[in-house]
């Protein structure tokens, strides 16, 4: 599956390329996007496979979205505008199409089955990588940026949750179930991922399932066999496994 994510500030371009898409059997649409800070912040936090990318946007343009996300992280990108003038620019930050609206069915298809060969050559070629040349001391990953705030789509819409109202985090295979008050959201990331990209100083990893926020813990006690018990402020209990408790107790003091 192509994991696609559509940014414009028009609903109705919105919906029709939404419409285009669903004709697609390959096709996982995971963000819908009404601005560029919108986009940079899924940006940050979603595996993006392509990028449908509108160039005139309130706050923060196209150019502006690719340029905050860095070059590194910017998934292949087709460009879908109303203005033609723009194109030689697009070309110039690497897009693999430009597509003027209002477009028909058969221009849409051909720039996307372009962005699909691209794509999947670059998988290819990193795999050959990876088989000839990966090794565990070798493998560098540049830092994520981290975010004040944690993107979840949401059918069509995507709805950030601020890192202050999550109490703590499910692992739910790979899926996590961010607790935030009496709301649950069901977000597309496995919990390590999450772990790497929430602050350090926020949220600890207690367990292989569980995630917390830090500021949400009440009390800790101590069990048997050298796991613990957090307790929530909201009387919620969770269990502190063995192999995190001397991290946390490093990371925060936590007496244990």
């Amino acid at each position: 599956m192509l994991r696609v994510a559509i940014v414009d500030d028009e609903a109705n371009a919105r919906a029709a390329i939404r419409i285009l898409l669903a004709r697609r059997h390959d096709v996982d649409i995971v963000a819908e996007c009404r601005n560029g800070i919108e986009a940079v912040e899924v940006l940050q936090w979603l595996t993006v496979d392509l990028l449908l990318l509108d160039v005139q946007m309130p706050g923060l343009d196209g150019f502006g979205v690719l340029h905050a996300v860095g070059p590194d992280r910017v998934p292949p990108t087709v460009f879908v505008t109303a203005f033609d003038k723009y194109a030689l620019r697009a070309f110039e930050v690497e897009a693999v199409d430009y597509v003027l609206k209002p477009f028909d069915e058969a221009r849409f298809a051909a720039a996307f089955d372009r962005a699909r060969r691209r794509i999947d050559e670059s998988r290819t070629a990193q795999w050959a990588r990876r088989l000839v040349a990966a090794t565990p001391e070798r493998a560098v990953t540049a830092a994520p940026r981290p975010l004040a705030r944690l993107p979840v789509p949401v059918g069509n819409r995507v709805t950030f949750v601020d890192f202050d109202d999550i109490d703590w985090i499910e692992a739910a295979d790979q899926y996590a179930i961010v607790h935030a008050g009496v709301k649950e959201h069901l977000l597309r990331e496995s919990l390590q991922r999450l772990a790497d990209r929430l602050p350090a100083d926020r949220f600890a990893r207690i367990h292989r399932s569980h995630l917390v926020n830090v500021a949400r813990v009440r009390e800790v006690t101590r069990l048997r066999k050298g796991d613990a018990q957090v307790t929530l402020a909201d009387g919620r209990q969770l269990r502190l496994s063995r192999r995190y408790r001397r991290r946390v107790r490093e990371a925060f003091g936590w007496a244990l």
